[in-house]
């Protein structure tokens, strides 16, 4: 076990399905005779290899939990995930046009499992699990509309926040500015995926749609512009080290700009995307940074407490919280 697997830790940037480790996902196949889709390599990691095949794999793995018995599952596989590795506050993301193509009753349903599974681990376990609603980027501005729709709706249900997540190189950002509106004048917190595939200019749009976080924005770190920006508007980036390398953005956690990032004092938050696609967790994430960049838990300690100012739950919790860090 690593030193750092006991650090309680807050993680704002995970996907659910991504979140699904393969071996969990033959497992549902195998319990309820569903063939095994050729998405795993020999050795039974998933296969792929640029970002295009990874957002295909992941659909086919979302498809896989459209039903309620294996959805509930597959939220019961994350959350004993986050409880071993200490974490004691979650924002999940939840992409409901991959659960159906409209708003319908399997949306609610599926919200509904999520909300009382996570009421359930916050009674057993203590760790405090809400959701973001995304809307996926390359299906348009009108899907991202009824997405935002959707979760400035189903607020009593763990629902905190609307982001934005898919493709980032379809559509323009400022497309969907009317989703985001709505949300925000709905109460929701508010993030984007930016600066990942795409550059500083995407980061640059994102910061236009008044979002206070930015999934991923590594690419910030090419602009000192942009940098200037996001220091003066305070909006923290979502950091997934592990996830960027295994995409090819950086060769190496040496070449990342996760430490420049934190050293320019860029509010900044750790989290691990889709762990099991990058053969990662928040404990691996925080040894390799201690290795290469020397942070310790003094420094973890001060990261997660500005995460948790950043987390889109309500102000009791956040101090409740941050006294335990």
């Amino acid at each position: 076990m690593s030193s750092f697997t006991l650090c309680k830790k807050v993680e704002l940037h995970l996907h659910l399905e991504g979140a699904a480790s393969p071996l969990f996902v033959r497992d549902i196949c195998k319990s309820s005779g569903t063939q095994i889709p050729a998405i795993f390599d020999k050795a039974g990691n998933y296969k792929w290899q640029n970002f295009d095949q990874f957002l295909s794999i992941y659909e086919i793995v979302t498809n896989l939990f459209l039903e309620e018995k294996k959805f509930e599952a597959l939220m019961r596989h994350i959350l004993d995930k986050q409880v071993k590795e200490n974490v004691v506050y979650t924002e999940i993301f939840l992409g409901p046009h991959l659960w159906s193509d409209k708003p319908s009753d399997r949306w609610e349903q599926f919200l509904q499992i999520a909300s009382n599974t996570a009421d359930e681990y916050k009674n057993k376990f203590g760790i405090h699990t809400y959701f973001i609603i995304v809307c996926i980027r390359h299906l348009g501005p009108e899907k991202a509309l009824e997405a935002s729709k959707f979760a400035s709706k189903v607020k009593e249900n763990k629902v905190i926040g609307f982001g934005m997540a898919g493709d980032e190189k379809k559509f323009n950002t400022l497309d969907f500015m009317e989703s985001f509106n709505f949300a925000r004048n709905s109460g929701l917190g508010i993030t984007t995926h930016a600066g990942e595939i795409c550059g500083t200019k995407s980061v640059d749009e994102a910061i236009k749609l008044g979002v206070t976080r930015i999934g991923h924005g590594v690419r910030s770190s090419e602009s000192e512009e942009t940098i200037k920006k996001l220091r003066e508007k305070n909006i923290m980036l979502e950091l997934c080290p592990g996830s960027n390398i295994a995409l090819g953005l950086y060769s190496s956690l040496e070449d990342h700009p996760i430490n420049f990032l934190f050293r320019k004092n860029i509010p900044i938050s750790i989290s691990t995307d889709d762990p099991p696609f990058f053969f990662t967790s928040l404990s691996k994430e925080y040894e390799k940074l201690h290795n290469v960049f020397d942070w310790g838990v003094e420094i973890f300690n001060k990261i997660n407490k500005r995460s948790l100012e950043f987390a889109f739950c309500d102000s009791e919790l956040k101090e409740k919280l941050s006294q335990q860090l």
